[in-house]
């Protein structure tokens, strides 16, 4: 499943929890992804009742805290500016399903 237009977001939110990985601590799916811009790695996270936040860390930085999304357009806008990184993350998820 890859981001090539804007639309594929809404697809990729609805099915998100195919796509991650499933915390049971933290009762929570997640997806990690290249963070391009600094040289680390994005985590996107989804809490019940389809609340996002990301967190970002690399060598030599370390978000202090999740960021929550404050609405859709919020976590499409996040998720349409990595696209490469995303598409890069769920590829080889896509090759061998």
């Amino acid at each position: 499943m890859q981001i090539r237009k804007k639309n594929d977001i809404s697809f990729v939110l609805d099915n998100f929890s195919t796509l991650a990985e499933w915390d049971e601590t933290g009762a929570k799916y997640y997806l990690v992804l290249e963070d391009r811009k600094r040289g680390g790695q994005w985590t996107l996270m989804r809490y019940e009742e389809d609340r996002y936040s990301v967190h970002g860390r690399g060598e030599s930085y370390l978000d202090e805290e999740e960021h929550f999304f404050e609405d859709s357009e919020a976590v499409t806008a996040f998720l349409w500016g990595n696209r490469a990184a995303f598409n890069a993350a769920v590829k080889p998820a896509s090759v061998s399903a």
